[in-house]
């Protein structure tokens, strides 16, 4: 899975948002262009922030609820305003609820500006 130092180009939200597919390239002045695509499944939920622009430096995986407790205001709102696959009544049971599906956590890195992060159940990478 090629990212580091890639230019996020766009992503896409694919299959009523259960799919989110990364298009990256790299393509610096005297280097070979490349391209690669970064594709998680599954997606219970996602977020991105300040997408223009990005460079990603880093796809890290952590654990759920770790991840959880980091975002617990932002899950909350987007459980509230717009609902949350698993959500029930608060962070603690969304956990346990991802926990079981056996559901995993990805945060994303990038040199300018670019944060977010994926839960859902796998990811790969297309050169």
């Amino acid at each position: 899975m090629k990212y580091h130092d890639f230019h996020l180009r766009g992503y896409s939200v694919e299959a009523y948002g259960t799919k989110i597919v990364l298009d990256l390239v790299y393509d610096y002045p005297g280097e070979e262009k490349e391209e690669s695509r970064v594709e998680f499944s599954d997606v219970a939920c996602y977020s991105f922030d300040h997408a223009t622009g990005a460079i990603i430096t880093d796809i890290e995986e952590t654990q759920v609820s770790v991840l959880a407790k980091k975002e617990e205001q932002k899950l909350t709102f987007l459980a509230h305003v717009y609902g949350l696959k698993y959500w029930k009544k608060d962070l603690a049971d969304y956990i346990a609820a991802l926990e079981k599906e056996q559901l995993r956590a990805w945060r994303i890195g990038s040199a300018i500006g670019f944060g977010g992060f994926v839960i859902g159940r796998s990811v790969i990478g297309y050169p």
